[in-house]
């Protein structure tokens, strides 16, 4: 698992050169990192994607991608606003917190052996 404070220097960084809001959401609902402030989710709208076999969805003009750890889902990953390369934008940014997890769990494993 990795902090808040990882995935919020994620998002900013994504955000400053791709203009995309992104917020990523625990699994109860919570936003743990966000680029813009807004209202909460849709807890019914949310809990449907969770439970849904999609990876990824359209709601309302916003976008949901699942991010896994090890095929288990982590986080969602919510993707806002109007630029035609949003999608290519959250894509990147799964990859890379999803990468990132992967690079803390090596990390962590290292330390205990």
């Amino acid at each position: 698992m990795i902090s808040n404070q990882i995935l919020q220097e994620t998002l900013d960084g994504i955000h400053s050169i791709s203009n995309v809001d992104l917020y990523v959401i625990d699994l109860n609902g919570k936003i743990l990192a966000k680029t813009k402030e807004t209202e909460a989710e849709d807890e019914d709208t949310l809990k449907g994607f969770i439970n849904s076999v999609a990876e990824s969805q359209v709601v309302g003009g916003k976008q949901y991608f699942k991010i896994f750890d090890d095929k288990r889902l982590e986080y969602v990953l919510l993707a806002d606003g109007e630029s035609e390369s949003m999608y290519m934008v959250a894509k990147m940014a799964v990859f890379q917190i999803e990468s990132l997890l992967v690079a803390y769990k090596e990390r962590f494993d290292k330390i205990i052996l």
